[in-house]
C-alpha cells in the first residue's frame, strides 16, 4: 500500500475490555477482517484491554490514536466498564462516533441508548455485514457530523445485524498472530448456532447450526498450532451437535499434533477446549476418545442440575442415568480433562435438591466442578419469564440471581462459600487423596463435608481473607484436629501424600509425620540407586542424570495403614493407572508384603498433564 493510499484511509478503532489479561476477543477481529475484504478505505486499530485496568488509562490510550470512529464489543462481564469508558471518551471528544455491538447490547437496546446518548449506533445480533455497511455509510458523510444521529429517530441508530454466509467470512486472525496472542487463550469457532433451547442461554434465540467450510477450519487450526498458542478454546455452543464433524476434527487434531511431536513431552504444547453435550456422544466418538493421548483435549459439560423438575423448567432434556454412564465412561481413562458445570439458583431448585445434584456430579470423577450461579441474561427465556417464576436478580450486570421462591438469599450465600472451597481444595488437585478420605470415609456425602468446612471457615472469619497454597494445608489440618480427631492419624498421612505429589521442593509442614530430616538426601540416594526403583520409574525419568534425578524425584515413608488405605482406593477405582504409559497417576504395583513402613517415590518429571500431580509408586519396603 502506498503512502498516498494510507493517507486517504480513515482510522477506526475496535476495542474490547476482556475479563482477564490472558483472554482475547474474536469478535472485533471478525469485524476488521470482513470490513477489509469489502475494500473500505479504512485502517483499523485493534485495542484489547482488561476490566481491571484504570478507566483513565484506557481512555488515554484511545485518545492518543486520534480516531473519529470507534466500536466496542459488549458482554455482561465488561458492560459497566465499557459504558464508563464511552462516557468519559465523549466528554473528552464530543464529535467521536461511538458504535457498540455484542450480546449485552442486542436486547433492551432502546432503553440502553436512551440512558446513554453517548452511543451513536448499536448493532444487534451478528455484526460483520452490518458493521461494514455502517462504516461505508459513515465514510460517505463526514464522520464528525455523525452525532446528528443522536437527535434523530432511534430506528436509524439501532441496526439489526444479519447472519453472514460462513464461507464468505475471512479468517479473523491477524498477520502478527504469534505476537498478538503470546501467552493468551485464543478462541476459534467451527460453527455458529445451537440445536438446543436452554432458557438460561441466548443460543436458544437462534435456530439451526451453520458450519464453516472444512478447509477453512483446518487452515485455522494449523495457523494456531504454527503460532504455538498454548490453549485454543472452541466457542461452538455444542461442538458435537454433528458427531461426524466432531470426529473429523478430533482425528485431524490428534494426527497433526502427533506429526509435530506433541506427545514426546509430558504435555502437548497446544491443548483444545470444547463445550460438548455428553448426552449425544455416539458410541463411535466414545470409543475413539478413549484412545486419545492424555493432555490434548479438554471438555466442558453443562449438567446444571440433576433434578428433573428443574431441567424441565429450563427446557433442558436429560436422562440422568444415561448421562452419568456416559460421563463416567469419558472419565475412566483419565485422558480428557473434564469440566462439569452446575448452576445454582435455577427455577424450582431447592437447597436440598442442589445438594443431591452436587453429590451426583462429584461422584462422576471429573477433574473440575464449576459451580456457577444463574445469570438472568438480557433476551433469555428465564429473564423474560423472571417475574412469573419469582426469580429475583441483580439489576446490574452480570444479573446474578439473588433469591428464588425455593432458594433463599441465605441459601445462595452458603453455596457461594462452598463454591470458594470447591475451587481452592477440589479444583486445584492438591488434596485429592485427602478429599477422597473425607468424602467417602468420614462424611455421607461430599456436599456435607464442604458445607461443614465452609461453616468452619465462616466461624473463624477465614472466608474474609485469601490464603496461600501452604496455608490451605494448615487450615485443613487444624479443622481435622479440632472437628474430627478420630481420623487425624490417617488424615495427616493423606495430607502428606497429597503434598509430596503436588510440591516439588517445599519442605513438609511441621505437623506432617516422618519428615526424615537430615537423612532425607541420603535415603533418597539409596533408593534411587536401587535397580528395582529405577525400573519402576518412567523411562524418561530413569534416563535423567543423577543431578537431574535428584531435582525431579521426592520420597516419602508411610505407615502400613496408609498403604492399605491406598490399596483399597485403587481396588475400587476403574481408572487405568499402570506404568509406563501416559495414563493419569502412572501407578506402579503395590508391594504384596506390607511391613511397618512403605516407601513412595514421587516422579515430578512426568506429572499428570491435567492435574500436575506427580506420578508415584510404592517400590520397596523399609526393610527391603
Amino acid at each position: 500500500m502506498s503512502k498516498g493510499e494510507q493517507a486517504n484511509q480513515t482510522p477506526v478503532a475496535l476495542v474490547s475490555l476482556n475479563a482477564k489479561f490472558i483472554h482475547s476477543n474474536l469478535a472485533i477481529d471478525y469485524l476488521r477482517a470482513y470490513s477489509e475484504i469489502q475494500q473500505l478505505p479504512v485502517s483499523f486499530e485493534i485495542l484489547e484491554f482488561h476490566i481491571n485496568q484504570p478507566v483513565d488509562y484506557i481512555v488515554g490510550e484511545i485518545l492518543s490514536l486520534g480516531v473519529d470512529i470507534i466500536g466496542f464489543s459488549c458482554y455482561i462481564w465488561n458492560i459497566s466498564e465499557t459504558l464508563h469508558v464511552i462516557t468519559r471518551l465523549k466528554l473528552a471528544k464530543p464529535d467521536l462516533t461511538v458504535i457498540v455491538g455484542g450480546p449485552e447490547v442486542s436486547y433492551d437496546t432502546k432503553a440502553l441508548m436512551g440512558q446513554y446518548p453517548e452511543i451513536d449506533f448499536c448493532i444487534t445480533g451478528e455484526g460483520e455485514i452490518a458493521f461494514a455497511m455502517l462504516l461505508s455509510r459513515l465514510l460517505l458523510e463526514d464522520p464528525k457530523d455523525a452525532t446528528q444521529y443522536a437527535l434523530s429517530e432511534m430506528s436509524k441508530r439501532i441496526i439489526q445485524g444479519e447472519p453472514v454466509h460462513l464461507d464468505e467470512l475471512p479468517s479473523p486472525y491477524p498477520a502478527n498472530l504469534e505476537e498478538r496472542y503470546r501467552n493468551k487463550l485464543v478462541y476459534l469457532e467451527t460453527s455458529r448456532g445451537c440445536p438446543f433451547n436452554c432458557q438460561y442461554c441466548l443460543s436458544a434465540n437462534t435456530r439451526g447450526v451453520r458450519y464453516f467450510p472444512w478447509e477453512r477450519v483446518k487452515a485455522e487450526f494449523i495457523k494456531l498450532l504454527d503460532a504455538g498458542v498454548p490453549q485454543v478454546k472452541l466457542i461452538d455452543r455444542t461442538f458435537n451437535a454433528k458427531p461426524a464433524w466432531a470426529l473429523k476434527i478430533f482425528e485431524f487434531l490428534l494426527e497433526e499434533s502427533t506429526r509435530r511431536g506433541a506427545f514426546l513431552e509430558a504435555k502437548p504444547p497446544t491443548i483444545f477446549h470444547f463445550e460438548i453435550s455428553a448426552d449425544i456422544l455416539t458410541e463411535e466418538l466414545l470409543t475413539y476418545l478413549s484412545t486419545v493421548p492424555s493432555g490434548l483435549f479438554q471438555f466442558e459439560i453443562g449438567i446444571q442440575s440433576t433434578t428433573p423438575e428443574v431441567l424441565d423448567a429450563v427446557s433442558r432434556k436429560s436422562e440422568w442415568e444415561e448421562l452419568a454412564r456416559i460421563i463416567k465412561r469419558l472419565a475412566e481413562p483419565g485422558n480428557i480433562h473434564l469440566h462439569l458445570d452446575l448452576i445454582a439458583g435455577l427455577p424450582y431448585e431447592t437447597y436440598e435438591s442442589f445438594q443431591k445434584s452436587f453429590d451426583d456430579v462429584y461422584g462422576l470423577g471429573g477433574h473440575r466442578i464449576q459451580l456457577g450461579f444463574l445469570k438472568l441474561l438480557k433476551g433469555s427465556g428465564l429473564r423474560v419469564n423472571s417475574e412469573k417464576l419469582g426469580l429475583v436478580f441483580d439489576p446490574y450486570a452480570p444479573y446474578e440471581i439473588i433469591r428464588t421462591p425455593t432458594m433463599s438469599a441465605q441459601d445462595l450465600t452458603r453455596l457461594k462459600r462452598i463454591e470458594s472451597l470447591l475451587e481452592q481444595y477440589h479444583n486445584t488437585h492438591r488434596f485429592g487423596l485427602t478429599l477422597w478420605l473425607l468424602c467417602n470415609r468420614l462424611y455421607t456425602s461430599p456436599f456435607q463435608f464442604f458445607e461443614d468446612f465452609a461453616a468452619y471457615f465462616e466461624k473463624r472469619g477465614l472466608h474474609r481473607v485469601s490464603h496461600s497454597q501452604l496455608a490451605l494445608y494448615d487450615i485443613l489440618y487444624r479443622y481435622l484436629r479440632q472437628e474430627h480427631p478420630e481420623i487425624l492419624p490417617i488424615a495427616v498421612e493423606t495430607l502428606k501424600f497429597d503434598f509430596l505429589r503436588t510440591e516439588r521442593h517445599r519442605p513438609l509442614r511441621s505437623w506432617m509425620p516422618d519428615k526424615l530430616g537430615k537423612d532425607y538426601n541420603h535415603l533418597r540416594n539409596k533408593l534411587l540407586r536401587n535397580p528395582v526403583v529405577m525400573k519402576r520409574l518412567h523411562p524418561a525419568t530413569s534416563s535423567l542424570s543423577p543431578r537431574e534425578l535428584m531435582q525431579q524425584v521426592r520420597i516419602g515413608r508411610f505407615s502400613s495403614d496408609f498403604v492399605k488405605l491406598l490399596s483399597t482406593l485403587l481396588s475400587q477405582s476403574t481408572k487405568q493407572r499402570d506404568l509406563p504409559d501416559n495414563a493419569p497417576w502412572h501407578m506402579g504395583g503395590i508391594s504384596e508384603e506390607l511391613t511397618d513402613h512403605g516407601w513412595f517415590i514421587f516422579d515430578h518429571y512426568r506429572p499428570d498433564p491435567w492435574t500436575l500431580e506427580a506420578t508415584y509408586t510404592l517400590v520397596i519396603s523399609e526393610d527391603g
